[in-house]
Parts: structure tokens; C-alpha cells; sequence
């Protein structure tokens, strides 16, 4: 099976109630926390005496009753290219702690005769999970100056943001996936003989990512999608 079957597969698999009830807390639990942040920036914001500040009270002066409706939009395209960059790590952390059961609950219609899961400590799935998110939010904070730079040269800020992310996300949900049958350093090797098709699964779950609502449900469809692509990696007596 290759990587647009595998995820052909992954999508086709969303009916299942398993998979429907953890798409459900990522929507949800994805929501709230992105309520609460927008609520919270208006408020800070609005506190905000903004002529009092260097550099840019002269601009309220200088634009009269222009300022308030330009502060306005410049806030709501922040809010918007935050959201933007923050999304996948947000929805990732919040469906991380479930990916268990849609992990189960592939395997068992599509690969029924696996032997039992190796025994994870929670503490490893969190840390899997939290480094992912701190990872991409680290790493994209620190390609923002990059991004910016590359607005003047399209699509190069798509192609760099596309690229960056897709690797993190493609290893990230490797990991997830793989450290469930294979120990670490065998996972690892895995992995790097396969990097040009991980990137490439990595890219699409990026691409999904952006896209407004089928982003909520990505993290799901990316645990589903990553089983199929694992199984059907070649595998060699060192990988095992």
C-alpha cells in the first residue's frame, strides 16, 4: 500500500465511533483553546494604551480616526497567522493523549494478526507528545523572520512552511506509531532509510492541516494514516 492509499485508507476509517469520539475531543477541546487565547489577546489589547507606547503613538496621531479601524485589522491578521502556525501543535497535544485508541483500533480491522502492542510508560507518550508540540512551536518562532522575509518571494514562505512542518509532523507521527512495536533505536533506523517517504507523508498532513475545518480532524486521520504507512514500510532483520 502506498502513501495516497494509506491515506485514502485513514480517511475511510473516520466512521468508525472509535475514531469519531476522539475527532469530537480535538474539535472541541481545539475550540475552547482557541477561544480562550482570542479572548484573552482582545482583552490585552484592549488594556493597552497605545499612544502612550515609543514609535507608535505618533502613528494614532498622525492617522486620526483612522488608527483604531488599521489597529483593529492588524490585530485580527495577527491572530490569524498565530492561529495559523500554532494550530498543529494546539490539536496535537489535545488528541495525543487518545491516539491509542484510533492506533487500536486500526490495527484491528486492518492488521488483526499483530502481536500485543509493546508496553509504553505514560510518561514516554506524553513526552512524545509534548516535544512535538514544543518542537513546532520553537521551530516555527524561529523561522517567523524567515516566513516574513519569503512573503516577497511566493510561494517560497508556502514551500519553507510546508517543508519544516512536514518533516516534524511526519517524524512526530512516525514515532507515535512506531515506538508501539519497535524499541527506540530501531524505530530511529527505520525511519532515516525511509526520510524521502516520512517527508512526503509529513507534507500532507501539513496540507490538511491548513486547510480550515478538515483541519480538526488532521491529528486523527494523521494516527490512522501513519499505522498504514508503517506497516507497509520494507523492513530489513536490523529494522526488527
Amino acid at each position: 500500500m502506498g502513501v495516497i492509499d494509506s491515506l485514502f485508507s485513514a480517511i475511510a476509517q473516520l466512521t468508525d465511533p472509535r475514531l469519531r469520539r476522539v475527532v469530537w475531543i480535538g474539535v472541541l477541546g481545539s475550540l475552547a483553546i482557541f477561544v480562550v487565547l482570542w479572548f484573552s489577546l482582545g482583552l490585552l489589547t484592549g488594556a493597552l494604551d497605545w499612544t502612550q507606547i515609543p514609535y507608535i503613538g505618533w502613528l494614532f496621531d498622525w492617522l486620526g480616526d483612522a488608527a483604531a479601524w488599521l489597529g483593529g485589522l492588524v490585530f485580527m491578521a495577527s491572530i490569524l497567522v498565530v492561529s495559523f502556525i500554532l494550530f498543529p501543535a494546539v490539536v496535537t497535544i489535545i488528541v495525543g493523549f487518545f491516539l491509542e485508541d484510533v492506533i487500536g483500533a486500526v490495527e484491528a480491522r486492518h492488521y488483526p494478526g499483530l502481536p500485543p502492542a509493546r508496553a509504553q510508560p505514560t510518561a514516554e507518550v506524553l513526552g512524545v507528545t509534548v516535544r512535538f508540540a514544543l518542537l513546532v512551536i520553537g521551530i516555527n518562532l524561529l523561522a517567523l523572520p524567515f516566513y516574513l522575509l519569503l512573503m516577497f518571494l511566493p510561494p517560497m514562505n508556502f514551500v519553507l512552511y510546508y517543508l519544516l512542518n512536514g518533516y516534524l509532523v511526519g517524524r512526530e507521527y512516525y514515532e507515535l506509531v512506531a515506538l508501539r512495536r519497535l524499541a527506540p533505536e530501531p524505530a530511529r533506523r527505520l525511519r532515516k532509510a525511509h526520510k524521502g517517504r516520512m517527508l512526503f507523508a509529513g507534507v500532507l498532513l501539513v496540507f490538511f492541516m491548513t486547510i480550515p475545518i478538515i483541519n480538526f480532524v488532521t491529528p486523527v486521520v494523521a494516527a490512522a494514516f501513519m499505522v498504514h504507512v508503517f506497516q507497509n514500510l520494507p523492513r530489513r532483520p536490523e529494522f526488527s
